[in-house]
């Protein structure tokens, strides 16, 4: 009885030692500055934006406990169907989803609860991707790169058509976890080159060109393959520069403005370059120590539109200054790090390229977002994790949290 009472007692202790105490309390620390700063941005405009964040909350922390205990190899069993039902999904959001700020995106759950299939779909096609690579597929071969190639760019297309901005979030999907499971360095160079070149092509012919004779460079005197695919990859490149004017010209109205003011914020001050010029100015005139909870003049003016959204990094530079950014960005910068060093720590494929996948996600979605905020990237539309008002993402957020946890506890386990 003794010896009974003696293994149940270590096991205990195991389990408490092996729960993820620093991803659980950066999650929530996370969240609550994101309530805090959500209430602030919204406390006198109408709706009642704050209690649903905070129902979502609940939600989600119920979600990501449940994920972090339920047995592990549930994930790897439901990877192939969970991806199918976001599939399912995007589709019927392409057909009868709900318009919401000219995207056609969202599934309505009842009154004011909607839900946007494609947060989930980021999931669900990490899942996917580690299911199919946990058999031992080697990204080294042609055949296994292509498959898992289109298996992030389906759902990419289908989201593409409503939300551009979503659909960049799995093209880093997809170039993170095929860096981290070893494919072959030419295939990605492939891959990621024309979108490069096209992106740099719009500041002008000067990096267009140095771009494309970069990547040459790379193709022909560093990989060494044979003529012919070398040369194909080098002009599919070229190609894409040279045509980035044509799809600019093509892109509706409201995303080719958001390149505009990217490239010159005061070419429309009032109208499109409004949001990025006062989210400036809100972050600039916090200061070190900032103007005090509550306090901020462009925060509690409303001088930035839907602040609570895409622009929620600035109710806390501007109320608790530098400090108050810094300090947040550091619990982003841990949590990144954290979500990294489970990837390294895991046995098993699956929860290897599952985490590496989820850390993709979030350090994308804080690098843009960030960047939008500060006028280094375009705005289009990408949340901060756990902080912006939205409950498909904090739950979807909460839910990743819950497995890394998971993957955590069973870092010893090969399944």
């Amino acid at each position: 009885m003794a010896k009974r009472l003696g293994r149940s007692k270590r096991a205990e202790i195991l389990e408490v030692q092996d729960f993820d105490v620093s991803t659980f309390f950066s999650v929530i620390f996370l969240t609550i500055a994101g309530f805090f700063a959500i209430y602030s941005a919204t406390y006198a405009a109408q709706g009642d934006r704050f209690s649903l964040q905070l129902l979502f909350g609940a939600i989600g922390l119920a979600i990501m406990l449940a994920a972090a205990l339920i047995p592990v190899r549930w994930f790897s069993i439901a990877a192939y169907p969970i991806y199918v039902l976001s599939l399912g999904l995007l589709l019927y959001v392409l057909v009868a989803g709900v318009e919401v700020s000219g995207q056609r995106n969202w599934i309505v759950l009842g009154g004011a609860l909607r839900f946007q299939p494609s947060e989930f779909a980021k999931l669900a096609t990490i899942l996917a991707v580690a299911k199919y690579l946990s058999s031992d597929r080697k990204l080294t071969k042609l055949s296994h790169f292509a498959i898992t190639s289109l298996i992030v760019l389906i759902p990419t297309e289908l989201i593409r058509r409503e939300d551009p901005g979503s659909a960049t979030v799995f093209i880093a999907i997809l170039g993170v976890i095929l860096l981290w499971a070893g494919t072959d360095l030419f295939y990605l160079t492939a891959l990621v080159a024309p979108v490069v070149v096209a992106a740099l092509s719009i500041f002008g012919t000067t990096p267009l060109v140095i771009s494309v004779l970069a990547f040459g460079a790379v193709l022909f005197l560093v990989f060494r393959r044979s003529l012919l695919p070398t040369t194909i990859v080098f002009f599919v490149i070229v190609a894409a520069g040279f045509s980035a004017e044509t799809i600019y010209n093509n892109l509706p109205e409201y995303q080719r403005s958001r390149v505009d003011v990217l490239l010159d914020p005061q070419k429309d001050p009032l109208n499109t370059g409004y949001n990025m010029i006062q989210t400036k100015m809100a972050i600039g005139s916090g200061g070190v120590l900032g103007k005090g909870y509550l306090q901020g003049t462009q925060t509690r003016l409303k001088f930035v539109p839907k602040q609570w959204t895409d622009f929620i990094i600035s109710v806390p530079a501007e109320e608790f200054g530098l400090i108050g950014a810094l300090l947040v960005l550091s619990l982003f910068a841990f949590l990144v790090y954290r979500s990294l060093a489970i990837a390294s720590s895991v046995r098993s494929t699956f929860a290897s390229v599952v985490a590496i996948g989820i850390t993709g996600i979030w350090f994308f979605h804080i690098l843009v977002n960030i960047g939008m905020t500060l006028g280094l990237f375009p705005v289009v539309g990408i949340p901060l994790p756990f902080m912006s008002y939205g409950g498909s993402a904090l739950v979807t957020n909460m839910l990743m949290a819950g497995i890394l946890m998971n993957l955590y506890r069973n870092r010893r386990v090969t399944f």
